[in-house]
Formats: structure tokens, sequence, C-alpha cells
């Protein structure tokens, strides 16, 4: 582990893999007392790098004041991205994460933030780059970065619905169109008075691998139908997301829903939970229901799962609300930097325009 000092600040680059594991229960620490997303938890990153990591550099920042750890930039460092011959510094997780941040102490935002900045000033030089994606648009560091003395630009990467619950269901039916409505209220009747039908979150670790297999090849069959790759495309990609929901189940923060037809599985729907919020993540449904909007029924029963206990949940046409992730880009000061800085921003243009093609299919 090396070490720098900034501001009194002290910064230790986690480099390889069992120092990572070794700070398991600082980083703990420091999600209970932090702004949290799923998608920068100890176990989402340590699961990402072993799937993930070949190729890149681990470079976690830990940053310490006097009293300990007060933060953590689960940083990686690619190289030759697109053909470009620079280094990039991203977050541990892009390219399968939802919302990816940094982990910082409640109170020491302000050091922190200024301790990371000086630090990557000295660090990015004429061929490396600060390439943050989905970065929520509340992030703490978007001032720092502006006050600094790095070139930098953003765009928008992801819209995101989410919903504020209300104390009852009945109460958030009442908030939404009135056809809309009706439909959902019509669906759940509907598929619960022609089947055997039940709806249940799975809480057995011994049925944790069936039940991912199933929404696996659920979600794959509706997008091979389609003559797409679906999201869970690689044997890699499948495992990853099966051992993440191992470890998010012993921690509890794992929401995995499946509708049923007696002893049939007929839907799933993915979703993790913490810091009070429900994060949707990804679904599939048996095309043989699809008829009876069974995906719709699973995403409405889901969220009335969340609101009896407490929890937000986010989906498109269940909510008027959205927030926006970002892509941040820093460069340092030069003709070059500037270059590299808006190669990344046209290249996040040009793939949103792709993903908006494939999403009005």
């Amino acid at each position: 582990m090396d070490e720098g000092k900034i501001l009194d600040i002290e910064i230790k680059i986690i480099s390889d893999v069992n120092t990572l594991l070794s700070i398991k229960d600082i980083w703990h620490e420091l999600e209970d007392n932090s702004k949290m997303y799923p998608f920068n938890t100890f176990e989402w990153v340590v699961n990402w790098w072993k799937y993930f990591g070949s190729g890149k550099k681990l470079w976690v920042l830990l940053v310490v004041d006097d009293y300990g750890p007060i933060g953590i930039a689960p940083f990686m460092i690619t190289f030759g991205e697109m053909g470009l011959p620079v280094r990039r510094i991203k977050f541990i997780g892009s390219n399968n994460s939802d919302y990816l941040d940094f982990v910082v102490r409640h109170g020491c935002e302000d050091i922190f933030y200024r301790s990371l900045i000086k630090y990557l000033e000295t660090v990015i030089d004429q061929f490396t780059v600060l390439d943050l994606e989905h970065l929520p648009e509340d992030s703490g560091i978007y001032p720092y970065i502006m006050g600094s003395g790095l070139y930098y630009d953003y765009d928008v990467q992801d819209i995101c619905p989410y919903i504020e619950l209300p104390s009852t269901w009945d109460e958030y039916l009442d908030s939404l169109d009135g056809k809309f409505r009706r439909n959902i209220k019509y669906e759940i009747k509907r598929y619960f008075s022609k089947h055997d039908g039940n709806f249940m979150c799975v809480t057995d670790e011994n049925e944790i691998d069936d039940s991912m297999d199933r929404l696996i090849e659920m979600h794959q069959a509706r997008w091979r139908k389609r003559h797409m790759p679906g999201a869970f495309y690689t044997k890699r990609i499948r495992n990853f997301h099966k051992d993440v929901a191992f470890d998010f189940l012993e921690r509890g923060i794992l929401s995995l829903f499946e509708l049923r037809d007696k002893n049939k599985t007929v839907a799933s729907l993915l979703s993790y939970h913490i810091g009070g919020k429900r994060y949707y993540y990804i679904s599939g449904y048996d095309l043989n229901y699809s008829k009876l909007s069974v995906g719709a029924v699973t995403l409405g029963l889901s969220i009335k799962r969340s609101i009896e206990v407490g929890d937000e949940k986010y989906k498109e046409d269940w909510t008027k609300h959205k927030k926006r992730n970002m892509r941040l880009v820093a460069s340092y000061p030069s003709i070059a930097g500037r270059f590299y800085l808006y190669y990344i921003i046209a290249e996040n243009k040009i793939i949103n325009k792709i993903k908006d093609r494939f999403s009005h299919d």
C-alpha cells in the first residue's frame, strides 16, 4: 500500500487484491456513515474486480485524517480504451453499474474532496484523464473539480426515474395517471384470478442460484427474440451477478422477487436496497405469459412491497420524477488534454444515441 500526504491528510493507495480485502471492515464502517449506493459497496467492488479487473490496474484511494479513514475513491486505471492512447482513472464497476460515487463519511465531505482533487492534480498529466461514469448529479465532487486547475466537462449519461413512496399502496395508485392506474389494478386482479399465483421474495441462500438462473434465462429469452445480446450475454457476467446476489443476501440488501404460477416462476425482478432506498436493477418474464402482463404485475407488486417496508423504488412509467447520472471528465490543462476530454465526451454522446435508438425499438 503506497501512501501520499495532501493537506495533512494521508492518502493510501491500494493496488493489490489482498490489501483491498484487508480493508473490508473499514469499508463497511464507512458505508454505515456515508451516502451509499449498491454499486460502491465493498461486495460489488470486490466481485466486479474479480470478474472484470483483468488488464486493468487496481487503484483504490483510502483517505485518512488524524482520527481515521474518512473516505474511499474506488478507482482503477485503464489504458487504450476506444483506441485512445491515454490512461483513464475510472470507477471500479464502470459499464456494469447504475450509480457510481465516492464513499465519504458524513461531515467530512469538504476535506475529503479537497484532498482528493489536490492529489489528482499531481497525478493527472498529459496522458491521463479522470473519466467518471454513472456519477449522480448530486455527487459532492462537482464544485471541487470546477475549482481545480484541470480542464473538465460533463454530459448526461443516464436518466434515472425514481419514486418517492407514500405511506400506502392505495395512496400511491391514486398518484398515477387514471388509465395506467386502472390498467395495473386490472392486470394484478386478472393474473391472480386466472392462476394459482403467489408473489414472493427469495430469502433462502439455497434457492439463490436457481432463482438467478430463472431470471437470467427469462431476461435473455426476451432479448434473443429481438436479436439482441441481453445483459447476461457471457458466463462471466452471469457468474458475477450470482456472486453479488449471494453476498448481498448475506448482508440483507438483496431483494429478488418472483411471481409464480403454482411452482412455476413466470417473472422475476432483481433489486437491491441500501440507505432506505430500493434500486431496481433488472427483470425478466416468461414469454408464454406475456399477454398477462406479468412483468408489469411483478413490478407493481414489488413497489407495493417496497411501500410496506418503507423503501423507494425505481422504474419508468410508474413515476414522473427523474434524476440524472453524468459522465464527468477532467484532464491536464493542455491542448492534448483538451482533445482527450472532448473525445471522451463525444464518445458518450454517440453511446447515448445508440442507447436511445434501441430503447425505442
